[in-house]
């Protein structure tokens, strides 16, 4: 579960400010940090168009009395790629539909129907990405290619491209070698008049095999120049683009005494020292072969990520030269049990992987249980014991939707830690077919409920500590404390991922916020109690906020630690603020008669966010990471920050500015006098309270 903080850059033209509102609050709670502009007008909107990029637009009918096809009428006008979405309140039939669409609507949708909205947005924002990376890729091609065409004319080694057994190119070496002047000779003609006759059967084998895997090969054979001498070559065979065909990239080489050291070196390159199958490297291109054929001709396949279990365990019962034994004789295991054309290899120190094409999910998944079973039973002779190991098998298919290889095998990798979630294999031995997280089990949420009430029970969450920067030379010292909840394999989900999610139940998440507040104070008294003046940011989620007991019982817990004033400092979001603003302005309200200070967080992404802000009694203000990450981008971004943080100290607010990652950040933030900083240049979070603040 992974919360995408992209920034959203979006125009609305609506009724009222509360539609606005509704959909900025929306899509924050989907996890996009938004930033929105609310349109006043036609002039605006070109001016909007005109000075800023966006990405996306949300209008209603006639919302300002501005018709939306107006709207549209811009955006084509200066050729912007930018999707609008109309929202009506309108009963949606196919007319309604169809006249949108034709006026150049991206989609219609029902006001109320938010679930709806949410998934048309999310649609059309990936498809705004894939046709904004399909523009940057094409012009990097066109580098690519121009660099390319540089370096065959220029190569030594004699290059051509071949399409349906002709020439379409030939670089100058090639030209040199067969002894022709020019390019335009040699168009047209077949390769096969390059071969001596008496070799032209074997060429014409080599061509048909060759067509039919598509795989790079190479062939020795006897050549024929353009004066009809006969020389001794080497040819080998490529599959390639050339002006977009798809077509074979042929180089020659003339034989030489070196071939047998080259071929020595490839295999080296190309393979595992210990095992002697083939590496990482190796593999890597054997798969970037495979997603190509998925994608361009359509072929199938799955790749195969075979992770030993409990492996370190094993080396240190044995040892780590004898742990050696077991790799060996597993990869000799494996090799008699996977195919040839698998390509078997080594990618890791316990990890084998391979690539099977011509296979669907179901008959991958049979062979994968076939070589769980098999390595289960095996009986490994080591250091004078029987070692006996299990695995854990995952699986990613490689289709026409597959896109990046890195990506193939990187799902391949989470299907096999999957296996550990898997009831009855906590610890590996078993297999997993990887599934996009929209085709995940629906029970996902009852689980992690589950898990959140057991942790809760078990008091098995994780407190993690990040220290603040003060930027004005204040001597105390501030950290948030950062809830998560540890996985079976290692990992952690963060408190946002389960506290913002729909369905765990509100009671459940008050009863978390709590745990986190009594040890979160223990933690803090125990520190303090060792001459450190230390203040803590505790958060505490939208359901809290709406709980009219809390101020009180907090009020308590803050004196059984005995804590002063001040110590601990209590943090919402501004998505929940404006969400719950009368619960949050007797909260803060009630919380001040204590003398315990609050803070408002990810502040800065609603479409007024200073509205909010008037109604709470809050005495720091955290900026959305967002306005941190778009620091270096461009000139708005820094002119943007620099107003919000000059009008909060206005209001005589303290401001944290988080997600700080280089030096030249903190020098732009000191310069705008924010007054906190956090982020990895400062510290990551840290399971305690840990950071040297004298260093500062």
């Amino acid at each position: 579960m992974s919360v995408n903080r992209e920034t959203l850059h979006l125009l609305l033209l609506t009724e009222t400010d509360n539609h606005a509102e509704n959909i900025v609050s929306m899509l924050r709670n989907s996890g996009n940090a938004t930033r929105a502009h609310q349109i006043t007008s036609l002039a605006d909107f070109v001016e909007q168009l005109q000075e800023k990029s966006w990405d996306l637009v949300i209008t209603q009918p006639q919302a300002n009395e501005i018709d939306w096809t107006e709207l549209q009428k811009q955006i084509q006008r200066l050729n912007k790629d930018l999707p609008l979405i109309l929202v009506t309140h309108e009963d949606l039939d196919a007319i309604t539909f169809e006249a949108a669409f034709k006026k150049g609507a991206s989609s219609v949708v029902p006001l109320e129907e938010t679930n709806v909205m949410l998934m048309v947005i999310q649609r059309e924002l990936k498809h705004l990405h894939n046709r904004r990376e399909k523009r940057l890729l094409e012009v990097k091609l066109r580098e690519a290619e121009k660099r390319s065409q540089a370096l065959l004319a220029s190569s030594k080694d004699a290059v051509a491209y071949i399409h349906d057994g002709m020439h379409v190119y030939a670089n100058d070496a090639y030209l040199e070698l067969f002894g022709y002047q020019s390019a335009e000779e040699l168009e047209g003609m077949p390769i096969m008049d390059m071969v001596h006759v008496n070799a032209q059967k074997e060429f014409k084998a080599f061509l048909k095999k060759y067509e039919q895997s598509q795989q790079s090969g190479e062939l020795n054979l006897t050549g024929v120049d353009g004066s009809g001498a006969d020389f001794a070559m080497t040819m080998q065979f490529t599959p390639a683009t050339y002006a977009e065909e798809q077509c074979t990239q042929v180089v020659i080489r003339g034989q030489s005494n070196s071939r047998e050291l080259e071929a020595k070196l490839q295999e080296v390159r190309s393979h595992d020292m210990l095992t002697h199958l083939y590496n990482k490297s190796f593999f890597n291109e054997q798969l970037e072969h495979a997603v190509d054929s998925a994608v361009i001709k359509g072929a199938t396949g799955a790749v195969f990520y075979i992770n030993i279990d409990q492996f370190n365990k094993v080396k240190s019962e044995i040892g780590i030269n004898h742990s050696d034994t077991v790799i060996t004789t597993l990869a000799d295991a494996l090799r008699k049990q996977v195919p040839d054309n698998a390509r078997l290899a080594r990618i890791g120190e316990d990890i084998f992987a391979f690539i099977l094409m011509g296979i669907d999910a179901e008959h991958a998944l049979q062979r994968a249980e076939q070589l769980r079973a098999h390595i289960e039973k095996m009986l490994i002779e080591a250091n004078k014991r029987t070692i006996t190991v299990t695995s854990s098998i995952g699986i990613a298919l490689i289709t026409e939707n597959s896109s990046r290889p890195e990506d193939i095998l990187q799902q391949a990798h989470h299907a096999a830690d999957d296996v550990r979630k898997q009831e009855g294999h906590e610890r590996g031995n078993g297999v997993h077919l990887y599934l996009p997280k929209e085709a995940e089990d629906e029970d996902n949420s009852l689980q992690l409920e589950q898990q959140l009430k057991d942790a809760l029970k078990g008091n098995r969450f994780r407190l993690l500590f990040q220290p603040l920067i003060n930027l004005r030379g204040d001597e105390t010292e501030h950290y948030e404390t950062l809830l998560r909840l540890p996985q079976d394999n290692g990992d952690d989900i963060s408190a946002g991922e389960f506290l913002n999610s729909t369905e765990i139940s509100d009671d459940l998440k008050r009863k978390i916020d709590r745990w986190v507040i009594l040890h979160t104070t223990k933690l803090l008294s125990e520190h303090r109690s060792k001459g450190h003046n230390t203040r803590m940011f505790i958060n505490l989620s939208a359901a809290s906020l709406a709980d009219d007991s809390l101020a009180n019982w907090i009020g308590v817990a803050l004196n059984a630690a005995k804590l002063p004033k001040g110590a601990a400092i209590f943090q919402f979001n501004e998505e929940d603020a404006g969400r719950t603003l009368k619960q949050c302005q007797d909260f803060t309200h009630s919380l001040l008669e204590r003398g315990i200070p609050t803070a408002l967080s990810r502040f800065g992404c609603a479409l007024n966010p200073f509205h909010a802000l008037q109604h709470l009694e809050v005495e720091y203000v955290k900026i959305d990471g967002s306005f941190t990450r778009e620091l270096s981008q461009n000139s708005d971004a820094q002119k943007h920050l620099k107003e919000m943080l000059a009008q909060l100290h206005e209001e005589e607010k303290r401001t944290i500015v988080p997600l700080v990652e280089s030096a030249s950040s903190v020098a732009s933030l000191w310069q705008m006098g924010a007054h906190f900083i956090q982020g990895h240049y400062v510290q990551a979070p840290q399971s305690g309270m840990v950071f040297d603040f004298t260093d500062e």
